[in-house]
């Protein structure tokens, strides 16, 4: 199991799970997901399901918020890549790797500087 922040993953409202098709083109379709006591991470099953079940998958977990005069806030994602298998009416993801961002924990210019060293002599300059 890898370290993730459950409660944190159980403060998104959706899921969108991506894979790879038959044919070698990715797609993705968004569903809901319930995190349990267990800390289990359980989806609704999509329409095709069977396209998803077994195969290993990114599922992102995400929220943005409009600021109405422009721009963007709370921003913030857990994007997890691991197996689902069926659970019931729903699908188990084992986490394999997860990436995540918090722009209260550090901030999109931090993010930038920290993610690319062009960036960091942009923001240097500013």
């Amino acid at each position: 199991m890898v370290g993730m922040d459950f409660d944190r993953l159980a403060g998104f409202r959706y899921a969108i799970v991506t894979t790879v098709s038959s044919e070698g083109y990715p797609w993705s379709i968004p569903t809901e997901f319930e995190v349990t006591i267990k800390h289990e991470i359980l989806l609704r099953k999509p329409i095709w399901a069977n396209a998803f079940t077994g195969k290993r998958v990114g599922v992102l977990f995400n929220h943005i918020a409009a600021i109405p005069s422009g721009g963007y806030t709370e921003r913030r994602y857990m994007l997890v890549w691991g197996k689902l298998t069926e659970s019931g009416d729903k699908l188990k993801l084992t986490p394999e790797e997860v990436s995540e961002w918090d722009e209260k924990i550090l901030p999109f210019a931090q993010l930038c500087a920290k993610s690319a060293p062009q960036g960091q002599k942009y923001l240097e300059k500013l």
